[in-house]
């Protein structure tokens, strides 16, 4: 008897997708190009994905993760987006949105951590945070 509902439910999940695809239209389909992300767009979802990485790695130390957290947590993903592909397109060849490492340095240097003397420090220095309006 489970063996008889567990083949009803799976087989009623594996009809879910086809369920929920919209219908057919006999309008035009839209242009590729205006169903994607732009670019600074695509680069906010890379570098989220970076910081996301970085936060969940073992390799990563305390204080690095502190100052990503301090880092998001004070400026918008915008913020950090313009400021990560200012930075690239300053140093062309030294960092390279093909290499998670060089953007998560990258990123460090934009939020404003500085490791002490070589090693990482017990406080990060995360980029002053914006202040709030109307207080």
């Amino acid at each position: 008897m489970r063996l008889l509902i567990t083949l009803a439910a799976a087989s009623s999940l594996a009809a879910l997708p086809a369920a929920a695809a919209p219908a057919k239209s006999s309008a035009p389909a839209k242009p590729a190009a205006a169903s994607q992300s732009s670019a600074p767009e695509q680069n906010a979802v890379l570098y989220l994905k970076v910081l996301i990485s970085g936060l969940q790695s073992d390799q990563v130390e305390q204080p690095v993760k502190g100052a990503l957290v301090g880092c998001i947590y004070g400026a918008s993903l915008g913020k950090i987006t313009e400021a990560m592909d200012k930075l690239i397109a300053d140093n062309p060849g030294k960092v390279s949105r093909d290499n998670p490492t060089q953007l998560l340095s990258a990123m460090l240097a934009v939020c404003g951590y500085k490791p002490e003397g070589g090693a990482a420090k017990t406080t990060p220095t995360p980029a002053p945070a914006p202040q709030p309006k109307g207080r």
